[in-house]
């Protein structure tokens, strides 16, 4: 006999407690976070008052605004970073990703320079 799911285990509602952190972590008020994700102050305040959720497209975009996944953003993941999922980068690749993030531009010409004979 199989059990039915509850609500809480699938609730994919924003985590407006990671919300209103990062927001105040980079010191924007909810009308800066607003214009810097193309909705309005009201729409910034019901989505970190629990009043909405955010559309998918919004939820993509408040994660790249913050620089989160959305994962993060939705309590699937307690990992705030990016995660680059293709599971055929090479050892290569992810060195040449992990260094981008780490230095930038810079260190990934760092490595080519490094490669050349």
């Amino acid at each position: 006999m199989s059990r039915a799911a509850t609500k809480s285990e699938f609730d994919m509602s924003l985590r407006t407690d990671r919300l209103q952190q990062l927001r105040e972590a980079r010191g924007w008020t909810k009308r800066e976070f607003a214009q810097r994700c193309g909705f309005s102050e009201l729409q910034a305040y019901r989505y970190e008052s629990a009043v909405n959720d955010p559309s998918t497209d919004n939820l993509k975009t408040i994660a790249s605004v913050l620089e989160v996944s959305s994962d993060y953003l939705l309590g699937l993941s307690d990992d705030p970073a990016i995660q680059v999922r293709d599971l055929k980068l090479d050892e290569a690749e992810h060195i040449m990703i992990e260094t981008y993030r780490r230095e930038g531009w810079r260190g990934v010409v760092r490595l080519g320079v490094e490669k050349i004979p």
